[in-house]
């Protein structure tokens, strides 16, 4: 079956070297930490970010190598003029681009000490002189420039996702929202490792939020990278659990942590939808991604059986199920290694949920995904795979 894909989880991958170039002086400390990364644990694969030999995005965009070649030397990783004509070769239509170098700032920003020095080494004077919280304020501030400058190419079929990060005050949060939405941003992305605001984001204190991104059909995203705050980072700390995942945008992890990832999503997601969220913004659109889909039945069910135990509450009283809310206004992205047409075959009520991602250009993306994704779905039918690989990610590409 041919299709034209819509992919809801893409990627810029600027290098260690170039980033100065691109977001100054954040940009260079940025790459001063990978550099201390790949001396502290070299590298050899395509997923190192301190690649000095690469002069820029100059490699060929060929047919035949554009699913196998990965990391910062691919093409269009880091000029996001060339990502269109990549598009076109892969079969895409639309796609979302998140960062790379922004999530593993927020997480240096975030890592305490002691993670810091496993992952980065102990030099502290790459961030000549700023402690690790403000370089990561800094950077965001300089990524989320680039993201206003490159908002929306090609007529709309890429699009790069802002980041609202989370503060104690929720007016900061929604002025950068507003910032980001007045300079055509289509898609954002929040942080589910901590409570927006302190408080749950069904509090009506986030309502103007949630209703800006309604008004504005923006896309709200939660993906892989801080979320592995959620946790307290002594889950990870044993003998066993030493063998770490070289990644940029999930850089200090291991199969623990990548087990348990998808737990903060769940949560956050179990708040908005129990909390009314949704039923007060019927049109919100909601995309998770890079956290896998093999949680998404359960915790749908899971919902629907505590409206039954708790019938006094507002989600008991509300006139849709928490399943439907989840079917409607939730798209999730599954790893390729999934069994996804497992999922649709389980969960036909959540057939509207599952979406189609290339990760490109991230190793995690894997060769050959839209092969691999196409031989699950394709034996369940046209109506599957066409949702699957277009209609459902429409909803988060408007």
């Amino acid at each position: 079956m041919k299709l034209l894909a819509h992919d809801v989880d893409a990627h810029e991958m600027i290098p260690s070297h170039l980033l100065e170039d691109v977001l100054g002086q954040p940009g260079r400390i940025m790459g001063k930490v990978f550099e201390s990364a790949d001396k502290l644990r070299p590298d050899p694969t395509a997923t190192n970010m301190h690649q000095t030999d690469i002069a820029g995005d100059l490699k060929d965009i060929d047919p035949e190598d554009i699913w196998k070649i990965k990391g910062p030397s691919a093409p269009s990783a880091i000029d996001l003029s060339r990502r269109v004509e990549v598009l076109d070769v892969m079969g895409i239509d639309r796609q979302l681009v998140f960062p790379t170098t922004a999530i593993a700032a927020m997480i240096v920003g975030g890592m305490n000490d002691i993670a810091y020095e496993m992952r980065f080494g102990g030099d502290m004077s790459v961030f000549e002189g700023t402690s690790r919280p403000e370089f990561a304020k800094d950077f965001l501030r300089a990524y989320n420039e680039w993201v206003k400058d490159n908002a929306v190419l090609a007529d709309g079929r890429i699009r790069v996702v802002g980041i609202v990060p989370t503060r104690q005050d929720v007016n900061e949060m929604i002025e950068t929202a507003k910032d980001l939405v007045d300079a055509g941003v289509r898609a954002v992305y929040l942080q589910a490792d901590v409570p927006p605001g302190g408080v749950s984001p069904a509090h009506s204190m986030l309502d103007p939020l949630w209703r800006l991104f309604e008004e504005n059909d923006i896309a709200v995203t939660l993906h892989i990278g801080t979320e592995f705050a959620f946790l307290d980072p002594g889950w990870m700390i044993a003998e066993t659990f030493q063998d770490l995942f070289q990644s940029p945008e999930i850089p200090n992890t291991n199969i623990q942590l990548f087990s348990t990832v998808h737990m903060a999503v769940d949560n956050y997601v179990s708040a908005m939808v129990l909390g009314g969220v949704f039923e007060r913004f019927p049109r919100l659109r909601l995309g998770l991604m890079e956290v896998g889909a093999h949680w998404v039945g359960c915790a749908a069910r899971r919902m629907d059986m505590y409206i039954k135990v708790f019938p006094g509450s507002a989600a008991a009283k509300f006139p849709l199920k928490p399943s439907e809310y989840f079917a409607r206004n939730i798209r999730v992205s599954p790893f390729n290694f999934e069994p996804v047409d497992r999922y649709f075959q389980d969960d036909p009520d959540l057939a509207d949920v599952f979406c189609y991602s290339t990760d490109y250009p991230h190793v995690e993306g894997t060769k050959d995904s839209m092969k691999n994704m196409l031989a699950k779905v394709e034996p369940l039918g046209e109506e599957i795979t066409t949702k699957f690989f277009r209609t459902n990610a429409e909803w988060l590409l408007p």
